[in-house]
């Protein structure tokens, strides 16, 4: 029982740290409401819109203010060592401080030196070690990390880096400075976000589409969970620990019956019910797992950690996936209890005599 208790924990850590994952750049934006092209599939590999299309949206009512957000997968090649890692690199204004992390916002203006770029302290391990003063490669150009963050990208990219605009541009010449894959809107504070965002709607062309932050974040989860392979793994990963947490609780318990036929026989020949007997069962496969429970969360919370200074995955063992392992475990014990309990029939009190 602890070893499938400790399944079903891990399962769940890595999927709830793979639907964080989904978010993890939404996250760490500040905007109330989106606007990206039309064919936007998720942030990672957002589809290109002309920055144009944010003057639109700075003359409409509500609007506080808008900002752009350039984002682009490449490789970094750390100052030790010869291997290449994926990285996700954010292009943004620095004067528009997009980012809800005060870290992040008060380094921005170090970023006005061209090919400089703030490093993610989270990023995978195996991309080395991108203090202040390092000196990489991303797209084959030197960059001076002049800056930390620590935010975490999860599953989404093995690195993060913050960098200006211009620099960015640098970094990806087949693209026109006007391409965006982000419009971050700020409204003001009394604003309404659904009449602001239909009013968009019904101004902008259809090449582009707005979103709410709720709806787009969403629709990343989805993506990520659902379309991601590593999303159907973990998803699919979920429902085999369930199942095999039963199982192995269906069998320990068949064995309990089966040693103990005669015990059940006597208890039948005394007057007691089937149903009364089936409860015995259940209560024993209860109590089998609230003892494997407390020493299961023990064992996660080691893990848990390990996991996450290792591979830097957001896995947080919280009171919310307590109570909801718990649940699973008790309605995995419940499924086989009363399965198992069926083998109670096998024990006849005619075999007492």
């Amino acid at each position: 029982m602890l070893f499938a208790i400790v399944l079903i924990f891990m399962q769940a850590g890595f999927y709830l740290a793979c639907r964080a994952s989904a978010t993890r750049i939404h996250a760490m934006l500040d905007y109330d409401a989106v606007i990206t092209s039309a064919r936007y599939a998720f942030v990672a590999d957002a589809d290109r819109m002309a920055r144009e299309r944010l003057e639109v949206a700075r003359a409409v009512a509500g609007v506080a203010r808008v900002s752009a957000v350039k984002i682009g997968p490449g490789l970094w090649r750390p100052a030790t060592g010869s291997n290449r890692y994926d990285t996700l690199l954010l292009g943004v204004n620095p004067a528009d401080r997009p980012f809800l992390p005060k870290e992040i916002n008060q380094r921005l203006a170090r970023l006005q030196q061209p090919d400089t770029v703030l490093f993610d302290q989270l990023a995978h391990p195996i991309v080395g070690v991108n203090v202040t003063g390092t000196v990489a490669e991303f797209h084959n150009r030197r960059l001076e990390v002049v800056g930390e963050f620590t935010w975490g990208a999860g599953f989404v990219t093995q690195g993060m880096a913050i960098t200006h605009e211009h620099t960015f541009s640098n970094l990806f010449p087949e693209r026109s400075f006007s391409d965006i894959q982000l419009g971050l809107i700020h409204l003001e504070p009394e604003a309404d976000v659904d009449d602001v965002l239909h009013h968009l709607a019904a101004l902008l062309p259809a090449d582009v589409k707005v979103w709410s932050r709720s709806a787009i974040q969403a629709r990343d989860r989805r993506f990520f969970l659902s379309e991601r392979p590593i999303g159907l793994m973990f998803t699919s990963g979920m429902v085999l620990a369930v199942l095999v947490g039963g199982i192995i609780l269906f069998q320990v318990l068949a064995s309990e019956i089966t040693s103990r036929r005669q015990e059940f026989a006597t208890l039948q020949a005394l007057g007691y019910s089937r149903a009364q007997v089936y409860r015995i069962v259940v209560a024993q496969g209860f109590l089998y797992t609230l003892a494997a429970f407390l020493p299961a969360s023990l064992v996660a919370f080691v893990l848990f950690r390990v996991v996450r200074d290792v591979a830097r995955l957001p896995m947080q063992l919280d009171i919310g996936l307590l109570a909801a392992v718990l649940t699973a475990s008790l309605l995995m014990c419940l499924a086989g209890a009363l399965i198992a309990s069926l083998k109670v029939r096998s024990a006849d009190p005619a075999d007492l005599f």
